[in-house]
């Protein structure tokens, strides 16, 4: 795949035009001809009823310095998510000097992760698209799926943790990033079936349709 191909993750929300007021106001996104723009990521914000997170827990974005981030959004309104109620962690292990990162509640409690890599030139802004945040109940079938979508990995890690060990995958589609990740015992028919995050277009890959993957992860190719 080139630099053209682009992941858009979509947005459902009961009040579409409250949700991108607060990706405006609090996040800094601009509105751009019905996609919602922060740098090199683009959101799409759609009308639904969503029952919660389903099978995308959430969208990354990359900034200098977590902490300077953070204390930026907070002051504009932002409130931190009940996954990190303390505030920023890190996780040694990712991309060789590690990450420091933050979850907050976007539009009605969707998951935004402010996400820096440690080393990484500072700053309180937002620069962009990090990732966006899969877990799995099969890591395995997951990146196939998205393989035959034309993604390559980027990198593997597996995390050594007192609940047990947490497979974690990057696969790249131009810029753009999705994490995959295994969490013990997760179950992804437990999960919303239209989530918060619900699904993803693929865009720029010369192919169209609808792609259904494990733990019914939704793929529009366009």
């Amino acid at each position: 795949m080139d630099h053209s191909t682009e992941i858009i993750p979509e947005l459902a929300v009961r009040d579409v035009a409250a949700a991108r007021r607060m990706l405006a106001d609090v996040f800094g996104f601009a509105d751009e001809g019905g996609l919602m723009r922060l740098g090199n990521q683009r959101v799409s914000v759609v009308q639904a009823a969503p029952g919660g997170h389903g099978g995308i827990d959430h969208l990354a974005l990359s900034v200098g310095d977590t902490d300077a981030a953070l204390a930026a959004l907070v002051a504009r309104g932002a409130v931190l998510d009940d996954t990190t109620p303390d505030g920023p962690k890190e996780i040694a292990e990712f991309w060789g000097t590690g990450v420091r990162y933050v979850f907050l509640r976007g539009p009605e409690g969707a998951r935004i992760e402010l996400c820096a890599r440690r080393g990484a030139a500072g700053g309180a802004g937002i620069l962009g698209h990090d990732h966006i945040g899969i877990p799995c109940s099969d890591i395995g079938a997951t990146e196939t799926f998205f393989a035959a979508l034309g993604l390559t990995r980027i990198a593997a890690v597996d995390l050594q943790r007192p609940e047990g060990v947490i497979p974690v995958r990057f696969l790249r589609a131009g810029e753009s990033v999705v994490e995959l990740y295994g969490p013990p015992g997760h179950d992804g028919a437990a999960l919303a079936a239209e989530g918060l995050w619900r699904g993803l277009r693929l865009v720029g890959t010369g192919q169209t349709g609808e792609r259904i993957g494990p733990d019914g992860l939704r793929v529009t190719l366009a």
